[in-house]
This record gives structure tokens, sequence and C-alpha cells, in this order.
């Protein structure tokens, strides 16, 4: 995820890709600015942003913030509200460590699925290929809420070709009940076997970055460095970094959308070797929380 900014922050929804069969083109946004929603203020040495999910249900947010020293990795939540005085940032435990530091390898993303009411949910994240513990695997973790402590609950693989993939992004369809989980640029829908524990996918796909339009203008981004992604509604939002001289990710990153129908994807084709969402390619405005997106310049 992002490196630099060490806030949360809003969102601000200008457009909606339209899912219908005829193309209907969204006004795009330019943004340089950003509203500080919380500072994850607790962190010490955790400096580098990684993975963010919403519990809508349960009106929270959960951040992990990276130690790249050590590759240790702490959870927040974060109480959303209305009002900055009624926003509370916990840092939660580990309850087998009895720590708040673990390793959760890059927690480059993270996935959420609740009801409302529950005491315990569950976080799935995205480690990449870092830590020691969970290389090329996804963890689930049982967090409770009141307790304000998680623990791993299930590890699971993802098996393509003979290989267990290094897993970089990873998302939630409340509507489908399905997981989207990335690989590389390849994206995967399915669901998790908690019995045999690997990541059982239904359909995989790769999303076309060549002739992205962004701010009215077709660029080529197929070279943008990958962060998570999110999926709300009927759209999936893929965030990247513009890579900066030596190759590293800058403070500039564009979100970009693609309209997306899971069960017919499923329904359709067990396997797609390209889907080519072109001119539904649309920025639309920052997220932060899984909403909407567009190109952003963070300012130093």
């Amino acid at each position: 995820m992002f490196r630099k900014p060490r806030v949360l922050m809003t969102a601000v929804v200008l457009a909606i890709s339209s899912l219908a069969a005829t193309t209907v083109y969204a006004q795009s946004g330019y943004f340089n600015t950003y509203t500080t929603y919380t500072p994850l203020s607790k962190s010490g040495y955790f400096t580098a942003m990684q993975g963010m999910c919403v519990d809508r249900n349960n009106n929270a947010i959960y951040a992990a913030k990276l130690n790249s020293a050590t590759q240790k990795t702490q959870l927040f939540s974060i109480k959303m509200s209305s009002t900055s005085s009624n926003r509370t940032v916990t840092l939660l435990k580990n309850s087998d460590t009895n720590s708040t530091s673990y390793d959760l390898g890059h927690a480059n993303d993270l996935a959420l699925k609740a009801s409302a009411g529950d005491k315990n949910v569950s976080i799935y994240v995205a480690p990449m290929s870092d830590g020691t513990k969970y290389v090329n695997k996804i963890i689930k973790l049982s967090v409770a809420t009141t307790k304000k402590t998680y623990k791993v609950a299930k590890t699971y693989v993802l098996n393509y070709k003979g290989s267990n993939l290094s897993i970089s992004g990873i998302t939630y369809s409340v509507g489908a009940d399905k997981f989207i989980v990335r690989s590389g640029k390849r994206f995967f829908v399915g669901t998790f076997n908690d019995k045999t524990e690997p990541f059982d996918y239904e359909a995989t796909f790769k999303l076309n970055y060549t002739k992205a339009i962004v701010n009215n203008k077709i660029e080529d981004v197929s070279k943008y460095i990958q962060q998570g992604i999110s999926f709300y509604q009927g759209t999936l939002y893929v965030p990247l970094s513009k890579p900066d001289a030596n190759g590293n990710a800058s403070n500039v990153s564009i979100i970009l959308t693609y309209p997306l129908d899971i069960n017919s994807l499923i329904k359709n084709k067990k396997q797609l070797k390209q889907v080519t969402f072109r001119k539904n390619c649309l920025p639309v405005t920052i997220c932060l929380f899984g909403l909407r997106a567009v190109r952003i310049h963070f300012l130093k």
C-alpha cells in the first residue's frame, strides 16, 4: 500500500460507472488535497500504511501498519463517526502472543466479512510473499471486537497451475458472497474452504491497463505498481501507484474502476483469458475505505 501517508482520509463520490450494456461516461476528476479522518498516532516505528477495510454493518474501519525494519505488523480498529471527537483508534492485541505486533507479512490488503451486531468478525489478510510465517498464503483473523484482540483462525493457499501464489489484493462482495483476490495482474473469484483450506476459485481474469481513461485522456498504466483492491456495488476498484525514477511507488496514484458482474462472470466462464473493460475504465474519486477512486497527488 501507500508508504508516505500516515492518516486515513475521507472520500468524495463524483460519479458512478454504469452497469448497463450501454457505455455511460462518468465525470472524472483531479484531486491534490485530502481531509484527515483520524491519525494513527500509536504506531511508534510502524510507519508504512498497508491494508484497510470497512465494517459497514458495525461502523468500524480496520487498518494495518508495517514496521519495515522488523517486518512486524500492527492492526488498528477505528470507530467511524461523523464527528472527529467521537472517533476512537484502538491498537489491537494478538491474544496468542499478548503483543500488539505480529508477523502478517506485508499485510498489503484486508477484506472483512461480518454481520450487524457481530462481536467476532473475520478479517482476511493478503500478506504477499513477505514475512516468515505466512509466505504465499491468505490469513484469516478472528477479531474479538469487545476484547480488542485478534488471533489467526485459518490460513489458506491459492494454487494456480501447480504453484501457491503470492496474494497482494483481496476484497469481499456481500451481494455475491464471494471473495476476489489478486496475484500479480491476475484476479480470482471464489470462496474459502475451511475443511481443506484452499481458496476455491470459480473464475479468473485479467484487466486491460493499456487504455485507461484518466482525466479524460487515454493512458497506458500497465507499468504502474499494484496496490490493494476493493469491490463495492458492482464496481471493482483498482489502485495503482506511478513508479518513480528508481521504480518505487511515488506519491502519484490512480484508482481505476471496472464494472464487474460476479454472478455472470462465474456463470458464463470458468476462466477468461482477458477481460478488457476499456471504455468503462473510469477514475472516479479517492478510494480509502473501498468507495470510489481517481488520480491522487499526495502532498508532502
